[in-house]
Formats: C-alpha cells, sequence, structure tokens
C-alpha cells in the first residue's frame, strides 16, 4: 500500500492533467462526460472498445466541496483515458445508491467507481455488476470483505491510521488528561470510516485516560449545525473536539459560538470553513484526505485496466500529514481550486 502522498504530489497531479487535457473533450459534472480521445500511441484510452463508465458519489458535489474535488480528479482522469463518464449522486440515500447502481448495470457500462459509506448494504450490486462482467473500482470507502471478489482496487484514507495522528495531535495540543471528555461527531457514526476515524482517536485519547463520545449531525449542514450546537450547550464541560467527517469539521466553529463554548479542535477533510478556522486559530489542523487523488487515481486504475488488464491496487490518497497553521496556504491557491479545496 503506498503510504505517503505529499502535497507536492498532488499538486503536480493536477498541473500534468492540465497540460494534457486539450487531448479529449469535456462536459459537466452533473451528466456524462464524453471523450473523444484516440488514446495514446501505447492503447491507453483508447484500446478498450466499451469506454463507457459509471462515477457515483455519496453526498452532492454540487453542495459538499470534498466530494466536488472527488469528482473533479475522476472527471479530469475520464478525459485522459477517453471514458464516457457518467456522473449520479445518491444525495446522502443509501437506498437511491442502490437504485443507482441497479439502473447502471442495465446499460452495460465497463467501469462503476462508487463508495462503500453503508458498507454491506450496497455488496449486492457491487457483486450483480461484476457478475454482469462490469469492474467496479471503490474509493473514498473501502468494499466490506463480502465483496472482496467484486470489487477491484481501492483508493482512499488509512481511516484508522490517519485517526491515531489527529488524536495525538489533540492530546498534545489540548493538554487532554484522564477523564476528560471529547466530542466525536460524524455524519453517520455507524458507518465505517466514522468507526475506524473514531478507533483511532480513541486509541490516542486511551494513552492519558480521556473518552470519545459520538454525536451523529448527518450530511446536511443546517442539521448538523443544531445537532453541534444542542450538544455543546448541554456539555459545556467538553475538553475538545474532533470531528470525524466534512460536514461537522465545517460547522464545528458556528456551532461553538452560538453555544459559547470554545475548546481545541483537530478534525478531517478540507473546506473553506477550516480553513477559514485554522487561519484564525478556532481549529488546531485537519487531516487531508485529498479528495482529488481518490477520483483521480480511481478512475485511472479503470482505465489502465481497461485497457492494458493491469489490475487496480490499493491507494492510500492521504498520507500522513495534517493541515496546520504552517501549511494552510496551500489551500487559497486559486490556481488549485478545485483540486485542493
Amino acid at each position: 500500500m503506498t503510504r505517503n502522498h505529499s502535497t507536492r504530489s498532488v499538486a503536480a497531479l493536477a498541473v500534468a492533467a492540465a497540460a494534457v487535457l486539450a487531448l479529449s473533450a469535456c462536459s459537466a459534472g452533473g451528466g456524462s462526460t464524453d471523450t473523444s480521445s484516440s488514446g495514446l500511441e501505447s492503447g491507453y484510452g483508447a484500446r478498450a472498445e466499451n469506454r463507457s463508465a459509471y462515477f457515483f458519489t455519496y453526498y452532492n458535489p454540487a453542495s459538499d466541496s470534498f466530494w466536488a474535488q472527488i469528482l473533479k480528479g475522476g472527471e479530469d482522469a475520464a478525459q485522459l483515458g477517453g471514458l464516457n463518464l457518467t456522473h449520479q449522486t445518491a444525495e446522502g440515500d443509501p437506498d437511491k445508491m442502490v437504485d443507482l447502481v441497479q439502473t447502471a448495470i442495465a446499460t452495460k457500462p465497463s467501469l462503476i467507481f462508487m463508495p462503500f459509506n453503508e458498507g454491506e448494504k450496497w455488496v449486492g450490486v457491487a457483486c450483480d455488476a461484476h457478475d454482469a462482467g462490469i469492474t467496479v473500482v471503490a474509493y473514498n470507502v473501502p468494499a466490506p470483505e463480502s465483496a472482496a471478489d467484486c470489487v477491484s482496487g481501492f483508493v482512499g484514507q488509512d481511516f484508522f491510521e490517519v485517526g491515531q495522528i489527529v488524536g495525538t495531535r489533540l492530546v498534545k495540543d489540548a493538554g487532554l488528561s484522564s477523564g476528560d471528555k471529547v466530542l466525536l461527531p460524524a455524519e453517520e457514526p455507524e458507518q465505517n470510516y466514522a468507526v475506524q476515524r473514531g478507533g483511532g482517536v480513541q486509541k490516542a485519547l486511551d494513552s492519558v485516560g480521556a473518552k470519545g463520545e459520538y454525536l451523529r449531525t448527518s450530511g446536511n449542514d443546517e442539521e448538523a449545525l443544531n445537532a453541534l450546537t444542542s450538544w455543546l450547550t448541554a456539555n459545556p464541560d467538553v475538553k475538545a473536539v474532533a470531528p470525524l467527517g466534512g460536514t461537522p469539521h465545517r460547522n464545528i466553529v458556528a456551532a461553538m459560538d452560538a453555544a459559547g463554548v470554545k475548546v481545541p479542535v483537530v478534525g478531517f477533510d478540507t473546506s473553506p470553513q477550516v480553513v477559514a478556522g485554522i487561519k484564525s486559530g478556532d481549529i488546531i489542523a485537519t487531516a487531508d484526505q485529498q479528495g482529488y487523488v481518490q477520483g483521480f487515481q480511481s478512475v485511472t486504475e479503470g482505465v489502465l485496466y481497461l485497457d492494458f488488464g493491469l489490475s487496480p491496487s490499493v491507494i492510500n490518497s492521504g498520507g500522513q500529514g495534517l493541515i496546520d497553521s504552517t501549511n494552510v496556504g496551500l489551500l487559497e491557491d486559486d490556481a488549485l481550486k478545485g483540486v485542493r479545496f
């Protein structure tokens, strides 16, 4: 497994993509990215006849900057690889994802790219796709073991490992000690990403005897703000917060302001609100899972398999670093908008 992706490597991906996008056509992320590239001399981007693919997002990129980065990476890679890429979003609805994948299978695409936020619930349709001769590549959240024979490759963050990094930073900078209460808010605490991230954070908290408490916020900003504000108001003795997802993280500063509670925060994912919080000192740091890499690399792996039969790999898109006051400026570079923020 690849372990260290530097911010420089992500920028290089963006520059490389921009330099060759003229080779193929482009369309908006809400529908199909139809390409007419004749491919490279090696056959990349053209060797396989069926170049139809579906890219499914769990949350809507139109209202979530992190998922917009993922989609941007996928679209750029699709252009380079000559794919006719159709994007569809479940908009946070697990049942809708099942329906979307089932409908896509009927069109007989060559590739399907999808996250597994709901784990076991989506194994059935992923295996249906595999049985229909469609290659399925996972990103963002890995497929469960029960889908091992149906899903090829995964690009995403090592949630537990990075959770330990976040927790260790929080313990150090917040000066946590035995008995301290730490809020662990997540869109859906029972989903794999939250279980693994929270488990890593708690392992670090265990070193000093602090205890994490989970809170469901949902993926809706208004609901998340209300849930966070209510919890903080009722728990003014909280010593720190480790948001386990992008939604609670981008709403935590506003919630603390509303509740009149100010505690150290170290969380996951990036957004304009998180960047502003780091710059203002309200947020110490965030673990960036580098969404652009998740989209770009997963689609690239699909194209490599389609044209050359090269097996998709498991790639850690997040590396081991944190975004804090020392390097947050990178997330405000206009040239990297859509790639880094």
